[in-house]
């Protein structure tokens, strides 16, 4: 599968209310007719995420984020025909939005998948690789050493997160400021923000990350397409 990760930021000057209103209510519902993905969500951020430490961003660099999910490029291609134009042109929702060249073509990888309620907070953190740190270099250890460190901490977290998701930008388009992103959906508030129990040590992963790059960014997810 392909999934295609899309932050999205509003232009200087539009309404915030409005423009969610109009992302979710008008927006969305014309790409998923149109693009036909296997599954399509839309997370509205409403501040920085810190797991119960301080925050990783200062601000909001993003509003929110669309996550499409495709069976491989071919579906892709074809969502975005010529005929079809461009998706985010279709209802003048371009006219709302800054330029976008920040999204990522992923394959995501779940490590925790318990019930989530409607209205779990979302906690999305944009990944940035070190400097002389290769992608595949990462990966690997996001993969193999980070991620079931801390789906182990969530399993001894008593209910505090239910789901974790992790989203690789290996699918051979190398742009961006992103290599990937963690999703992790807790389930209220409170308990999104409290820290997450500690993990083993010995985790190659952090070392290898932009740790002042990294965006912490939080809300609450809808479902276009299940």
């Amino acid at each position: 599968m392909l999934k295609w990760i899309v932050p999205v930021k509003r232009r200087e000057g539009v309404e915030r209310e409005s423009f969610v209103e109009f992302w979710r209510a008008i927006h969305a519902p014309h790409v998923a007719n149109l693009a036909k993905p296997v599954r399509y969500c839309v997370t509205i951020f409403d501040s920085a995420g810190s797991l119960g430490g301080g925050a990783a961003a200062d601000e909001m660099r993003y509003d929110g984020v669309a996550e499409l999910t495709f069976r491989d490029f071919d579906h892709f291609s074809e969502a975005f025909h010529e005929s079809k134009g461009g998706l985010r042109a279709i209802d003048g929702f371009a006219n709302l939005t800054d330029p976008q060249t920040d999204g990522l073509f992923t394959t995501e990888r779940s490590y925790v998948d318990e019930a989530t309620a409607d209205d779990a907070v979302k906690w999305v953190a944009f990944v940035k690789r070190g400097d002389s740190v290769s992608r595949e270099d990462l990966f690997s250890a996001w993969r193999f050493g980070h991620s079931p460190r801390v789906a182990e901490a969530i399993g001894r977290s008593a209910g505090q997160c239910t789901r974790y998701t992790v989203s690789h930008a290996d699918q051979g388009v190398d742009g961006g400021p992103w290599d990937g992103i963690a999703s992790l959906w807790f389930a209220n508030q409170a308990a999104a923000g409290r820290p997450l129990p500690a993990t083993e040590p010995g985790d190659p992963f952090p070392a290898l990350t932009d740790g002042g790059a990294t965006v912490i960014l939080q809300g609450r997810e809808h479902v276009i397409v299940a």
